[in-house]
């Protein structure tokens, strides 16, 4: 029962494209196997389980807003390499 409910509350998520939005960020600064991001705006966030990613590496990410009006608590749902910047 528990897992329908799971599924039904994602499958209304998905339903409002208010909660979901894209995001370009830049890789901030790795420890390990946490990557920071960095957004244009200067928001930090964090991923871990990244493989080769270096500082300056343009990340694309589908953030979800965790259904709040701020962007603090938001999160990374996907993040997929998508170039670099010049040094």
């Amino acid at each position: 029962m528990k897992k329908i409910v799971v599924v039904a509350a994602l499958c209304a998520a998905l339903a409002s494209s208010s909660l979901f939005y894209p995001a370009t960020m830049v890789v901030d600064s790795i420890d390990g196997d946490t990557v920071t991001l960095a957004t244009a705006t200067g928001h930090l966030y964090e991923m871990t389980g990244a493989e080769d990613y270096e500082p300056g590496d343009l990340v694309s990410a589908i953030m979800f807003t965790n259904a709040t009006p701020r962007i603090t608590d938001d999160a990374i749902i996907t993040a997929r390499y998508s170039g670099f910047t010049r040094d």
